[in-house]
């Protein structure tokens, strides 16, 4: 217990330290505020732990057909949290705490309560582990303590907790990778380097490429700065980076495989705007968004002497080269898979400065006046520098004076331990840094995310309101599962833009919003289908744009709408109403799960419309193998010509000028069948202007298209719109240019809709649970496929009556399985692509990863 002792009291400031950290969100959570993103946050963050930790604590650990129309959240959240250390090991605490009833519930106000408290325990950690690798350094420990709190307790770490929680864990693996690296450069030991390499690959497949980028670096700067005497050659270092790389990597396979084959299997537009090499606008003396350094740092680097020392010299070059690459948009797009350029690998500056700072404060003793005044006269200028090119610089804000205080202070307490060589003065230097530290990260809590990124508004009213959670809502939901029987079905709902609706008031819906999805599911929307979503965006997909096929294709038996809302899809009906929202029934709803043996190709149907496509997936089975295939069916659809009058506007040679504040085209159909039910507009649409977003109207419907110049835009302009039967078509743009070409309307009626679903449905005993579906099907007909409404990903096996079958991409985005005459018992599994290999690849790793430990310590000793 003596021994632990040291260790259990700098544990204790370090949980004291991050607590002060965080008094803001602390201040805020005991007002029933949180620290929640208002966007990813809300959307993204809290359901996706409530979802996995639903999941995890009734074993299930790799699918949900309660995630969008379904996915293997193993692989596709591995991005967010299914395989996060800080994740699963909340998920274990949190289940004893519910076991023995400390904790009631765990809903996504629970989530949304526990995130402050989660965060001071990771900081904390966070502390601990950077100042155990500074300590390592050589570096006294009260100085090692302040360097951890310059890195743990900084802006981006509350800028990552708050906005994407797993970002911050990306804190507690990076000192940990440096701290293996140490180890075989010290002390030819690779344990740590290989327990490193491992977790970080397990824990986050994107921060472990971003620490591997850092580490990289350092590894780099280090081969050229040895800082002991006993270190290995550098050919002897490299190699024992590579073999323990390896076998790190190795033994987290199980997690990263089906990870980075989710990434590859995902759908996102390429970047297409220009990237430029340099950006200096952004102030990281006084007010950046994501690192502002520290006076003191500054000042450092400008105290040439220091340099000779080794370690110091280390820390000093990567801090510089970290506020070089700070200044380049181009080195952010590289830490981001060379997409658009991002900063999330900013707190390597922040460990790096943290360390430079720590060495400098063991090295006082070395200055003299001379030394002080130099380096002085350079910081000052450096800060002028800095307050004079930055045209939003304000003198008065809390941010400058701060920054200015910092400066003073630092330079006015050096000086008089300069000259007086009093321990006292030096005292008060370091307390200051620390003072600075902890004013500094709640400020910036305050300004940066509280007031600019809006997190004030995140409370409990919010999340249990009409904007996320809406009670009138729930009683609707209520209603609907009360008159359900069991069957399979789902729901058109979503508050707002949040995608992710259906996992908060748990409900199996339409939509879904996460960065990586299964790319059959995307292309089905965006190309197969052109389902407009109305509202432009990628990473989600949403709603099924009234369109009554795929609603009954895809069991989307009920939707919700506001009253106001009178463009309701063919088929449906009133069935409920409260205040403000009707809740409608599908009345042609079809089974989910289906047989037939009329067969087309994709390839037979590339250069057919949406509709047509729709009907074939209706009649038959799209398959996307080359193959025999029937003649395609009576698509429904009929083209009908119109007159074209601009409206507000001139349209010429395809080009859609509006001159007013809304303008556009009308469409006077002619001859407009009377069987038609509904109409649908074909156009291709792009907006000429630089950086605008724009809202389209046709009639009644609404849809939203981003700006050419922002990051969430799909780069999808060919568009497939329905609305209701009438003889006018009203196209309504905003002020602008726009290519508007490739207008068709086309008329369609649902008698193909109708007809399959009058056909009983043959389906008994479905059981949906996870990663496992089963059902008995009566195939009357002898059929060829079933046909079933889960998404097509790698990774499902199916069996029919025993035998193991192979599982077939159908209609675009879905899954078939070969059928039998008379009975047959259906059973699908999922497991993560590659899980099994992946798996044993993990095994021999952790065995290949003990005999390399125990070889070297056998060698050392």
């Amino acid at each position: 217990m003596h021994k632990l002792r040291p260790a259990l009291l700098l544990l204790f400031f370090c949980f004291l330290l991050s607590a002060i950290g965080h008094i803001v969100f602390l201040y805020q959570w005991s007002r029933g505020y949180f620290m929640v993103g208002i966007n990813d946050g809300l959307s993204q963050m809290l359901p996706f732990k409530h979802l996995l930790f639903e999941q995890y604590t009734r074993g299930e650990f790799f699918y949900s057909l309660d995630f969008g129309l379904g996915a293997g959240t193993f692989s596709e959240l591995s991005y967010y949290f299914s395989t996060s250390i800080v994740f699963l090991v909340s998920v274990i605490i949190i289940s004893i705490l519910k076991m023995i009833n400390v904790i009631q519930t765990t809903d996504v106000l629970f989530w949304a309560n526990a995130a402050v408290f989660i965060s001071i325990v990771r900081l904390a950690a966070v502390l601990f582990i950077t100042t155990r690798l500074f300590m390592y350094l050589k570096i006294s420990k009260p100085a090692a303590f302040l360097g951890a709190c310059l890195y743990g307790i900084s802006g981006m770490y509350f800028r990552h907790g708050t906005y994407w929680e797993f970002f911050a864990d990306a804190f507690l693996w990076l000192p940990l990778l440096l701290f293996g690296v140490e180890k075989i450069f010290r002390e030819q030991k690779p344990g740590w380097f290989l327990v490193a390499i491992a977790v970080s690959m397990i824990d986050n497949f994107y921060f472990a490429y971003i620490n591997f980028l850092l580490t990289s670096i350092y590894i780099l700067f280090r081969l050229f700065i040895p800082l002991s005497t006993r270190e290995q050659d550098k050919k002897k270092v490299i190699i024992s980076f590579v073999v323990t790389g390896i076998i790190g990597a190795g033994i987290s396979a199980v997690s990263f495989v089906p990870a980075v084959y989710a990434y590859l299997n995902n759908h996102r537009p390429d970047f297409q705007q220009e990237i430029p090499w340099l950006d200096t606008t952004d102030n990281i003396l006084f007010n950046s968004s994501f690192i502002v350094l520290p006076a003191f740092f500054v000042f450092l680097l400008f105290c040439g002497f220091l340099y000779r020392h080794k370690t110091f010299r280390l820390f000093a070059l990567l801090g510089i080269v970290g506020i070089i690459m700070h200044n380049s948009p181009l080195i952010g797009s590289a830490f981001n898979g060379f997409s658009a350029p991002q900063y999330r690998w900013e707190y390597f500056l922040s460990l790096v400065m943290g360390g430079a700072v720590a060495i400098a404060f063991d090295q006082l003793h070395k200055f003299t006046l001379r030394r002080f005044f130099i380096a002085a006269v350079f910081v000052i200028f450096s800060f002028v520098l800095y307050a004079s090119k930055d045209e939003f610089f304000e003198i008065d804000s809390y941010f400058s004076i701060l920054s200015i205080a910092s400066l003073s202070i630092t330079l006015l307490l050096l000086f008089l331990y300069i000259r007086f060589t009093q321990p006292l003065f030096k005292n008060l230097l370091m307390a200051s840094l620390f003072i600075w530290v902890l004013i500094f990260s709640n400020l910036y809590q305050t300004e940066k995310i509280l007031e600019d990124g809006d997190i004030s508004q995140v409370g409990e009213e919010l999340v249990t309101g009409v904007d996320y959670d809406d009670p009138e809502i729930n009683k609707l939901l209520d209603y609907i599962r009360s008159k359900e029987t069991g069957g399979f079905y789902r729901i058109e709902w979503m508050e707002g833009v949040r995608n992710n609706t259906p996992i908060v008031q748990d409900f199996q819906g339409l939509s879904a919003y996460s960065s990586i999805i299964n790319k059959n599911l995307l292309y089905f929307y965006l190309y197969d289908l052109e389902i407009d979503m109305a509202r432009e965006s990628v990473s989600r997909y949403a709603t099924l744009g009234n369109r009554a096929n795929l609603h009954s294709l895809l069991q989307g038996k009920y939707i919700i709408r506001s009253r106001e809302d009178n463009n309701i899809p063919f088929g449906f009906n009133e069935i409920y109403a409260s205040e403000k929202y009707i809740a409608y029934e599908n009345k042609y709803v079809l089974p989910f799960a289906r047989s037939t043996s009329t067969t087309y190709t994709e390839q037979q149907l590339a250069a057919a419309s949406p509709l047509m496509r729709e009907q074939a997936m209706l009649t038959g089975i799209v398959l996307d193998q080359n193959q025999g295939a029937e003649p395609l069916p009576e698509s429904g659809e009929n083209s009908i010509d119109f007159d074209r009058v601009a409206v507000g506007a001139t349209y010429t040679d395809g080009l859609l000028q509006v001159a007013e504040r809304t303008g556009g085209l009308n469409l006077n159909l002619e001859n407009l069948p009377e069987s038609a039910d509904d109409l649908f507009v074909s156009l291709h649409l792009e907006n000429k202007a630089f950086d605008q977003g724009f809202l389209l109207e046709v009639n009644d419907y609404q849809t939203t298209r981003k700006s050419n110049q922002s990051i969430y835009k799909t780069f999808v302009d060919d568009l497939t719109i329905r609305i209701p039967a009438e003889k006018l078509i009203e196209i309504r743009l905003p002020k602008g240019k726009y290519e508007l070409t490739d207008i068709q309307v086309y008329s369609t009626s649902y008698k193909n809709l109708q007809k399959q679903a009058a056909q009983p449905d043959l389906t008994s005993d479905l059981v949906t649970d996870g990663s496992h579906v089963s059902l008995d099907y009566d195939n009357t007909e002898n059929d060829e496929y079933l046909e079933l409404s889960i998404p097509y990903e790698r990774g499902w096996q199916a069996t029919v009556n025993g035998q193991e079958v192979e599982v077939l991409k159908a209609d675009y985005a879905f899954i078939a399985v070969p059928l039998e005459t008379g009975n047959n018992k259906v059973a699908l599994t999922y497991r993560p692509p590659f899980f099994k290999p992946a798996a044993a690849v993990s095994i021999v790793s952790v065995v290949l990863g003990f005999l390399l430990i125990f070889r070297k310590r056998k060698n050392i000793s």
